[in-house]
């Protein structure tokens, strides 16, 4: 019994060397397989530049003639160079102004051509820039978000004569029809379209709708401008007067009212869940996304912006994603990156919602606080801590021009080292 026995034990012995050898010679398959999936992980990782309208009115005069407005051929010219930057940096995807101020880069139906395009609101350039945007994007393998504002009709002036004959806002503003002068609002020195009124949801929406509808775009994205910051007589002012009816058609129905605030919130979701399902009903692939402001605190507030980003990052039917623009450093004595990240990933309860964060490289070099100043790992830093918590999904860079300045050219350089 006891060779029995130790026969036993040189079988054991032998058994033991065996699963010694193949843990040897499968840790490294292993540590391949972790690799691999990093790498995958990152590879999908959304990596997207905002190119607004004032990289095009940057760009706007002509450097030989001096004249305002893109022809085909310039326009064409411009595009490729910054799509090519894009691309050579590694990115993904362009989110491109194709209406920031009620206008249109595009021939619609709804709105008047831009001035960003033509040099004139109104004005046919004589050539379709979105078409050409999405190809050209398309070609370097880039995904192309048509990057809208809402309800911005202008900014820092209320002068009607600044808008096209034929642009909408400034038909109403001119129509005898109180109802119709209502559509569009003055408030702090600039133009809205009003977010109470129905038919001007039913124009944004038609005007999403034709974009989807005739151009190959892979996402719609909105930006932070809602309503404008409405201050301490917020109860009576802007919309007040269409609030004021809804007060009295919910009496008369006998039904309990909403605060201005929650009725504001919910005008704002009205035309999201719309706007979503709009899309949706063209093409399921295309995306539509939501960038509002970083400050979580004011968001909530009863003054301002309204939008009801709980229920868009908790419930389906709204966004595809939401963009965060997260754009102060770690050392934010009030919004630092990290734990205002933190802050907004707590609120994605919704896994389909995707997060990206907005990232501001025109603060880079800047004097806004020491880190802006001297670290030029800043960008790399935010993108790592974003990787760490395993739950940020990418991010979106603001904006074009600031990539290629002077100034943030240490800060990119080694960000674009970690984009795959």
């Amino acid at each position: 019994m006891k060779g029995f026995d130790n026969k036993k034990q040189g079988i054991y012995k032998i058994v033991a060397i065996c699963l010694v050898l193949l843990n040897i010679l499968w840790l490294p398959l292993d540590v391949q397989s972790a690799k691999a999936a990093k790498k995958e992980e990152k590879q999908n990782e959304f990596h997207a530049v905002w190119i607004s309208y004032l990289e095009f009115s940057n760009r706007l005069k002509d450097p030989k003639t001096g004249k305002l407005g893109f022809t085909k051929e310039r326009f064409s010219s411009v595009i490729n160079e910054m799509f090519d930057q894009v691309a050579a940096l590694g990115m993904n995807a362009v989110v491109v102004h194709v209406r920031p101020f009620g206008d249109a880069f595009y021939p619609s139906k709804y709105f008047p051509w831009s001035k960003y395009i033509s040099g004139t609101q109104g004005k046919n350039p004589g050539f379709d820039p979105l078409a050409y945007m999405v190809k050209a994007a398309h070609k370097r393998g880039l995904q192309f978000h048509a990057w809208i504002n809402p309800y911005r009709v202008s900014s820092g002036t209320t002068d009607i004569k600044t808008l096209s004959k034929n642009n909408r806002a400034r038909k109403w503003l001119t129509s005898d029809n109180k109802k119709q002068k209502r559509r569009v609002l003055s408030f702090g020195g600039s133009l809205y379209f009003n977010p109470a009124d129905d038919t001007v949801q039913l124009l944004i929406r038609n005007g999403i709708r034709e974009i989807v509808e005739n151009y190959d775009v892979d996402g719609i994205h909105f930006d932070d401008y809602f309503y404008p910051v409405l201050g301490k007589n917020y109860k009576k002012n802007f919309d007040y007067p269409e609030y004021k009816t809804y007060l009295n058609t919910s009496k008369k129905n006998g039904e309990k009212a909403l605060s201005i605030a929650k009725w504001r919130r919910q005008n704002v979701n009205r035309l999201i869940k719309r706007v979503y399902k709009a899309i949706k009903k063209v093409d399921e692939d295309i995306v539509f996304g939501i960038s509002p402001s970083g400050f979580l605190d004011y968001l909530v507030m009863n003054d301002r912006y309204y939008c009801d980003i709980k229920t868009w990052m908790s419930k389906p039917g709204y966004v595809d994603y939401i963009a965060p623009q997260i754009y102060w450093s770690f050392s934010h004595p009030i919004y630092p990156y990290d734990k205002t990240l933190d802050r907004w990933l707590k609120l994605r309860t919704n896994e389909d919602v995707k997060l990206y964060v907005g990232i501001a490289v025109y603060k880079v070099g800047t004097d806004e606080d020491t880190e802006w100043k001297k670290d030029t790992n800043i960008l790399k830093k935010q993108v790592e801590y974003g990787r760490s918590t395993k739950q940020v999904d990418g991010y979106i860079y603001f904006r074009h021009d600031f990539l290629f300045k002077k100034i943030s050219k240490k800060g990119v350089n080694r960000l674009i080292k970690i984009i795959p």
